[in-house]
């Protein structure tokens, strides 16, 4: 198989247009075109259902497709491994991150990668932890920084950074405050059972830290009333400290504050800090110095 020509028909798909796709491979669209009838003709079947901009493969390119997508990642490793062999530095590396502390782990990281490799070109992509998944399993990322739960991993190697706990963030002027500790060290205990009634902001549904919290309301029996939905556990954290509700917060977002008071809840619910990487897939010698540096880094932040 040709993998030049694997790789244009893999952009056909991605694409879902034959147009898009050429231009994408810097070739004509004829041409194209010609690859994908010669190969259909070989193979005895369609590969593609076609549509003016909605390309989608028959069954038959379903099979070809996905091992075409092996082939491909087949090759990158040893590519990879050669790149290794031969000591060389200059090889890209896409490396997904998840909003704000993707960023500050990156800022913080990138100094010290980019010295020890100057001609090594590091791509972050920002993007939601089930984007990062699945651009992992299709080879567009090489690791990608993820909070999840045991439960939350998919068919990845997920190589774990730390664990950190999910905490109770209360406002000055609610009932509880005066109990709460001023650092997440000293915050005692309370069930979300007494918190009923009361107002929270809440990560948006999608996200994954919605999937831990919201278990813990159904267990404390009640529906939280919700100020609003974000996005940022950041802007969380400001609303709590301007008197205006409460919110579960990861605990590197437990920041001292005169307004705000922190508990640990019962449960101690917890997700991982890992940094994930395509199944079976090799891991350089840049993979895995990043890999030794984001370790430190959350080592240094939570145990």
């Amino acid at each position: 198989m040709d993998l030049h020509l694997i790789e244009n028909i893999l952009a056909i798909e991605e694409e879902k247009s034959i147009t898009r796709a050429a231009e994408r491979r810097f070739i004509t669209q004829s041409a194209l075109n010609q690859q994908l009838q010669k190969l259909e003709e070989e193979l005895g079947t369609p590969l593609f259902r076609r549509a003016r901009s909605n390309w989608q493969p028959t069954e038959a390119g379903k099979i070809y497709l996905e091992a075409a997508r092996r082939m491909v990642m087949q090759k990158e490793d040893a590519y990879h491994r050669i790149a290794d062999c031969a000591e060389q530095s200059r090889r890209r590396l896409a490396v997904g991150l998840i909003p704000e502390r993707g960023v500050d782990m990156f800022t913080a990281v990138y100094p010290f990668f980019h010295r020890a490799h100057p001609e090594a070109e590091v791509e972050p992509v920002e993007c939601s932890v089930r984007a990062m998944q699945r651009m992992i399993t299709a080879g567009e990322l090489d690791l990608g920084l993820a909070t999840l739960t045991p439960q939350q991993q998919d068919e990845n190697t997920y190589h774990r950074m730390a664990a950190e706990e999910i905490l109770l963030a209360v406002p000055a002027g609610h009932p509880s405050f005066s109990q709460g500790g001023r650092k997440k060290e000293d915050a005692p205990e309370i069930p979300l059972s007494e918190f009923a009634g009361t107002p929270f902001v809440r990560i948006y549904r999608r996200s994954t830290l919605f999937d831990i919290t919201e278990p813990l309301f159904e267990a404390a029996g009640y529906a939280p009333k919700v100020l609003f939905y974000t996005s940022s556990n950041v802007s969380k954290l400001r609303i709590v400290e301007a008197g205006l509700a409460c919110a579960l917060l990861p605990e590197v977002y437990a920041v001292p504050s005169e307004n705000v008071r922190y508990f640990h809840l019962p449960e101690r619910p917890a997700w991982l800090i890992t940094l994930c990487s395509r199944k079976d897939g090799y891991l350089g010698t840049l993979e895995q110095e990043y890999l030794a540096l984001c370790r430190t880094y959350w080592q240094g932040k939570l145990e």
